[in-house]
């Protein structure tokens, strides 16, 4: 494979949360000058995910050679890679992004990486600190294309540390000067301590600083179920896909039971998520249907589970006993019917499907075993949850957290560790609204007047001028002086800063005032001034604190209970 472009310097966002859309997908589609195909999902519950056909002007060999290059090049979910020899040669990369990565974060092969600081080095034990902080973990060797995606990806990268499963042993490198147990992944294989070939995988001594590089798992999506559909389909029975998730059959047979919700969870267990339950026909999907060729299979039965999942359907069942139909009524009150070959008794209220025949009902009695349709991902809103004496608050961005008010009067260093104690962050603040509901919790406690720590701090590279610059494009503009810690914000704007009578915030006054705070009432320094709720001031003073982390999906309100 002949590459002839330059490595692609991908811009990343900032951390925490659950998102509408993959940012570092739109990036990349943007970058690549691909926006004409860009579809983005249409909510959080999508079953279609966030797509992009990304065109590079590259040569290829074959079409075997264009799929690598699109799995290095692209490293979301691979759909196709489409080849152009004519003129100049291109290939177009369809992917997908099932998932969605919080802010600052890449999504490859189904996982969410991040570099914490690109200048930070650490031995294995705080990296390992470093990334929990983070809410992830050290970065995993899932694929065999991921060192090159790494490498591409996360520029000015030199020697990390990784995890690995034992396949990955037989390319292990020796240093002879530094071997331990730890693994480590040598990008440029120079370093102080060791010499290798570049893109050695090392096990060396746990004591030697390396740089951090930290990935998480996101929660599941019907995205990336209907993916998973996909790629079971090739291997193993095809799934239907439906509007609000697919139908999977399962590989034995069965009787009609009240355990058939229990032979569903086997069938699905591949997909790691909840069922929904046994298939609940609707016109749509016995649409779908009639592209399959699977002979006898069961579908929904009226009378054994209950009356509630019975009437669980988005469109209502009816069933006349000993009809020659099956009937269907829709959301708009059509009534659709297909012919049913019946028994001569209205006891037997089970149905199967028979594809092979135009999607024909046939009423079974239970004693028959068949295969049966389970479904997987039905449409439901999202439930959020954090921890005790957590305020969820949604943010217009998509994201979801968590702020707890902590009324103890502590520096802000403190404030930090007794954050991250709970596995969290000192708070940041991305809109006037979430500044509002931040004060409300203060003034609720009790805080009619006071200052409450907030997790930013000054550029040191800001230290040697007084207050700001007035360049607002200046890394020390009055935007820009601060910046929010481990991304727990994104963003400073002008009408934020509460002023005092005879000075502009960020002050720096005496040189002293490196931390961030919020601005609860009118303290005396602000005079007659009410407008603006951030304050710098001495990290060395002590304050009450909010502390942030984001907040998890009820997965039991993503895919129902099992």
């Amino acid at each position: 494979m002949r590459f002839l472009l330059p490595l692609l310097a991908f811009l990343l966002p900032s951390v925490h949360g659950q998102w509408k859309v993959d940012e570092g997908l739109q990036m990349a589609c943007n970058q690549t000058g691909s926006m004409d195909s860009w579809h983005q999902r249409d909510d959080a519950q999508s079953a279609v995910g966030d797509k992009c056909a990304m065109r590079f002007n590259v040569a290829t060999r074959d079409q075997a050679d264009a799929d690598e290059f699109c799995q290095l090049y692209a490293p979301w979910r691979f759909e196709k890679a489409v080849r152009e020899d004519a003129g100049r040669p291109t290939v177009t990369c369809h992917v997908e992004a099932t998932f969605t990565c919080r802010t600052g974060w890449m999504q490859m092969f189904g996982y969410c990486f991040r570099m914490p600081d690109k200048n930070l080095v650490a031995n294995f034990t705080d990296a390992q600190d470093i990334c929990a902080k983070e809410h992830g973990v050290i970065a995993y060797m899932h694929h065999r294309y991921i060192v090159g995606v790494w490498r591409r990806f996360f520029h000015g990268v030199s020697q990390v540390w990784v995890r690995a499963s034992e396949t990955w042993d037989q390319y292990i490198q020796k240093t002879n000067r530094v071997d331990g147990d730890a693994l480590a992944l040598a990008f440029t294989g120079i370093h102080y301590n060791f010499a290798v070939p570049a893109n050695s995988l090392i096990k060396i001594d746990p004591s030697i600083r390396l740089q951090v590089l930290c990935q998480y798992k996101p929660n599941n999506t019907a995205a990336e179920v209907s993916y998973l559909g996909r790629r079971y389909s090739e291997i193993y029975y095809p799934v239907v896909q439906t509007d609000n998730g697919i139908l999977v059959r399962t590989a034995s047979s069965y009787t009609r039971s009240s355990k058939n919700k229990d032979m569903c969870k086997k069938a699905v267990k591949p997909f790691m998520s909840y069922i929904s339950g046994p298939f609940l026909s609707n016109k749509e999907a016995l649409t779908t249907l009639r592209q399959t060729n699977f002979p006898l299979t069961w579908m929904y039965r009226a009378g054994v589970d209950s009356d509630q999942d019975y009437k669980a359907l988005s469109s209502s069942q009816i069933q006349q006993s000993c009809s020659k139909h099956f009937y269907v009524m829709n959301d708009d009150g059509e009534i659709w019917s297909t012919p049913a070959k019946q028994s001569t008794k209205c006891t037997m209220l089970s149905y199967a499907i028979n594809t092979l025949q135009g999607t024909m009902l046939y009423q079974m009695p239970d004693a028959r075993s068949l295969p049966m349709w389970c479904a997987l991902g039905q449409k439901v809103e999202f439930k959020y949850r954090t921890d005790d004496g957590y305020t969820l608050y949604h943010r217009k961005n998509g994201e979801v957290v968590g702020h707890k008010l902590v009324t103890t009067e502590v520096t802000y260093d403190e404030a930090k560790k007794l954050c991250m104690a709970e596995e969290g962050l000192v708070s940041g603040v991305n809109s006037d609204d979430e500044a509002e509901k931040m004060t409300e919790i203060a003034k609720k406690a009790g805080l009619d007047t006071k200052q409450i720590w907030l997790g930013g701090k000054r550029r040191a590279e800001c230290n040697q001028i007084d207050g700001f610059s007035e360049d607002p494009n200046s890394d020390c503009g009055r935007n820009n002086v601060i910046m929010w810690e481990h991304n727990v914000a994104t963003a400073f704007y002008d009408h934020w800063w509460r002023n005092g009578e005879h000075h502009d915030n960020p002050s720096y006054w005496k040189g002293q005032q490196n931390c961030l705070t919020l601005v609860v009432g009118s303290p005396a320094w602000s005079g007659s001034i009410t407008a603006g709720f951030l304050d710098d001031i001495s990290c060395a003073s002590k304050h009450p604190f909010f502390c942030t982390k984001p907040a998890d999906i009820d997965e039991e309100s993503l895919w129902g209970k099992s």
